[in-house]
């Protein structure tokens, strides 16, 4: 998978910022506004990959297979793994759990599963 800026993910997030506005197409992605701005002009210095993964997941129909929950949106993964703890649910707490403890689709930080 290549992260690069031209990439054809890098094609869809334009055309799609371009179509719905920036805003809109953050919200779709789950980043900000300002992290869509960043990466369009080349200067994000975040995880280009997750975003990469976000914007196949939300509007190129990619899938992972979560460990927890099967065939899922890639998108909805880096979602999952960007929530904070919370005992809400039985579910909530094995995604956090599962997202932090080796999962292959897992983006986070070594300081991020701690």
């Amino acid at each position: 998978m290549n992260a690069g800026i031209g990439g054809e993910w890098m094609k869809v997030l334009k055309r799609e910022a371009d179509r719905s506005g920036r805003a809109r197409t953050a919200d779709k992605i789950g980043y900000s506004e300002s992290v869509v701005s960043a990466v369009l002009v080349g200067s994000y210095n975040g995880d280009l990959t997750a975003v990469q993964k976000a914007v196949e997941g939300a509007f190129m129909g990619r899938t992972v297979d979560c460990p927890e929950l099967g065939e899922l949106a890639a998108n909805r993964c880096i979602e999952h793994q960007r929530r904070p703890f919370a005992a809400t649910s039985e579910i909530r707490v094995r995604l956090f759990k599962a997202c932090r403890s080796g999962c292959p689709n897992s983006r986070l930080t070594r300081e991020e599963r701690l």
